[in-house]
This record gives structure tokens, C-alpha cells and sequence, in this order.
């Protein structure tokens, strides 16, 4: 994977995708939650926060997404990119298929690329700024694009802390995605996605768009 670092070319050939989920702070809306997916068969995870390891090559930069159902949809998320003893911070979508979820979430993770931007942040210039971080999301659903997500990350356990309570030996280099805020209005697939977050400290930001073809919807 290509990456600009404050104006300097990094390529990091990542070895896997980490995806953490059930990452909220409110370990009580979390509980409610997996008890809500429980009772329509879903099996709660193994560990709160969960964590699901997929392999390097469903991290994608390809301005395309092709997935195979037609219910798939993405989520903005602060992305944390691993390379030995180096970590930047970027940015993310856990695109995932919806269907599957319903009975399987690692498989609905593990069948859908993970794309990621292009643009990553050194961590040491996030530190300390975590809660002020902004993640914002826009679907274009019939030729129109609306607003999909808008949050701050103070609602999220802290990049940083989920990255230690992984509870493997971590591979060398990989991405970690990270949670996401909530969708405004239910959660609906589309033909575009674009993303953003903002660092208000700085005044900085990374963008992240991408197309999404269905090949159900070709046939």
C-alpha cells in the first residue's frame, strides 16, 4: 500500500487487516447491542472488544470496490497502519455485506475489501487529540449524495488502547480499523462512498471515495 506522510512516499506491504468492533466506551449500549444481535442468532463475540483477523490483500486503494450482493454498505473508521515499530494513523471503511451479517459477522467482514486512503498521519501527532477527531461519511443513493455519518471519536475506546488489547502476537505490518460512529437515518447500500476525517487541532484532514459495483446487480 502507497501512502503520503506529511509530503514523503511510504509503501508498506501489509501483512493483514485487523478489524476491532464493539468498540464503544459505553460498555452498557455495547451490551445491548450484542444482546439485541443474540436474539436474532447472531453469536456474541468471543471477547469485548472483538477482533476479527482477515488477510493483507482485502486492504484495498482501488477507487473501486466490487463486491458480489447487492446489501453492502461502508463505514467510516480511524485506521491505524503498522509497520514494525512505526504507526500512522489514517483512514478507513469496513465495507461489509449485510446479509451475511445477519448470521455470520467475520464472514461478513472477510468478503468485502477494506479500502483505505492514501494519505496517513505519524501517530505522534494525533496523541492526545483522540476524542477531538471527526468522522464523516457520504453515500450517493439514486444519483443523489446525503450526509450518512457525522461524529466525533469520544464516543470510541481510543485507537492506541485497542491496538494493545489485541490479544494475539500481532503481525508486522497491518491495519487496524478501528469503530465508527453511528449512520444517520438505517444503514442502506449505495453506489458511492466518500469520507472524511478531520483533525481540528490541526486543521488537517484525509479524504477517502470510492465507487461500489455489485456484480448481483449485473447479471
Amino acid at each position: 500500500m502507497k501512502f503520503d506522510v506529511d509530503g514523503t512516499a511510504r509503501e508498506i506491504a501489509v501483512d493483514a487487516v485487523v478489524i476491532a468492533g464493539y468498540t464503544g466506551r459505553d460498555r452498557e449500549a455495547v451490551q445491548h447491542h450484542i444482546d439485541e444481535l443474540a436474539a436474532i442468532g447472531v453469536p456474541p463475540p468471543e471477547s469485548v472488544p472483538a477482533y476479527w483477523l482477515l488477510p493483507g490483500w482485502l486492504a484495498s486503494q482501488d477507487s473501486v470496490v466490487v463486491v458480489t450482493g447487492a446489501g453492502t454498505s461502508g463505514e467510516a473508521e480511524v485506521c491505524l497502519v503498522v509497520d514494525g515499530d512505526e504507526t500512522f494513523v489514517s483512514l478507513a471503511s469496513d465495507h461489509t455485506d449485510r446479509a451475511a451479517e445477519a448470521t455470520d459477522i467475520g464472514l461478513s467482514k472477510a468478503i468485502c475489501p477494506k479500502p483505505v486512503a492514501s494519505t496517513a498521519w505519524p501517530l505522534a501527532t494525533v496523541d492526545g487529540h483522540w476524542d477531538e477527531l471527526e468522522l464523516r461519511s457520504w453515500v450517493t443513493i439514486g444519483g443523489e449524495e446525503v450526509l450518512y455519518q457525522e461524529g466525533t471519536c469520544d464516543s470510541l475506546v481510543p485507537p492506541p488502547e485497542l491496538r494493545a488489547g489485541y490479544p494475539h502476537t500481532p503481525p508486522t505490518r497491518f491495519v487496524m480499523l478501528t469503530g465508527t460512529v453511528p449512520v444517520i437515518g438505517d444503514i442502506r447500500p449505495a453506489t458511492h462512498f466518500r469520507a472524511e476525517l478531520s483533525h481540528p487541532a490541526t486543521g488537517r484532514a484525509i479524504t477517502l471515495d470510492y465507487d461500489i459495483r455489485s456484480l448481483s446487480e449485473e447479471r
